[in-house]
């Protein structure tokens, strides 16, 4: 289960669903977390209204200390997630490239150069063995510098 850090910055970048917020605070509870707001959390049902479950999970959060970062922050932990994921070779290059678009929001060098390497998912389709096995290789380059880079947001 991931740290609750982790979660607030799926949370904001639609990595996590607001339905399935219920279960994720149940797992937290699981872990050992505990607040009022995530007792609450985990006792509602994926299906009530989707304003009150995010407006709980706020909640949840400050009690946990934790805040939910702004979009900037979590795209950009984003790009450190998928760039360790990729590294671990626990994603592929394309699924990479799938869950990365060409205006999120970077700040250092190795963001940049992570973002650039990745470069336009549609272009894959027409790119010879060749040029797929070079965009791969240097796109592992760029997750690589990333992912040994400082993490934006703490995890």
């Amino acid at each position: 289960m991931d740290q609750p850090a982790t979660l607030a910055w799926k949370y904001a970048v639609s990595l996590i669903r607001v339905e399935d917020l219920p279960m994720v605070a149940a797992h937290l509870l699981a872990a050992g977390h505990d607040s009022p707001s995530l007792r609450d959390l985990a006792g509602r049902s994926r299906h009530e209204h989707p304003a009150d479950i995010r407006e709980l999970f706020g909640h949840t959060m400050e009690e946990l200390g934790i805040q939910i970062p702004d979009d900037e922050t979590a795209e950009r932990c984003l790009l450190h997630h998928m760039a360790t994921q990729l590294s671990a070779g626990v994603l592929l290059p394309k699924e990479v490239a799938a869950r990365i678009w060409q205006g999120i929001e970077t700040v250092t060098d190795p963001e940049r150069t992570f973002v650039e390497a990745v470069g336009l998912e549609y272009q894959l389709d027409f790119m010879s063995p060749e040029d797929t096995r070079a965009w791969e290789n240097a796109l592992r380059r760029a997750a690589k510098s990333l992912s040994a880079a400082a993490f934006p947001h703490a995890r």
